[in-house]
């Protein structure tokens, strides 16, 4: 399971491989640096889906969920919706 601890880490790390700023980065991934800072201080669950994922992709990152994105199997215990829902919450 991805943490938001993993995700600050991972934004923290490519920025700074990257040289970047917290600003520096913000602009290149069309968020405000209070985003930034949010995310790489653990508060990524706070931040919708898809601008996490911006940010992820500025610094060199993808998102991906392990069982990906499909139609929920009859008898699957997997609900990608509440588990969506545990890391972001109504931010997504």
């Amino acid at each position: 399971m991805l943490l938001n601890e993993d995700i600050a880490e991972r934004v923290k790390e490519g920025r700074r491989e990257l040289g970047m700023t917290q600003d520096e980065l913000a602009e290149r991934a069309g968020v405000s640096r209070p985003t930034i800072a949010r995310i790489e201080g653990g508060g990524a669950e706070h931040v919708s889906l898809g601008t996490v994922e911006r940010v992820l992709n500025a610094t060199n990152w993808d998102l991906a969920i392990d069982r990906g994105v499909r139609p929920k199997a009859q008898g699957d215990g997997f609900d990608i919706e509440a588990y969506l829902d545990s890391l972001y919450g109504d931010a997504r």
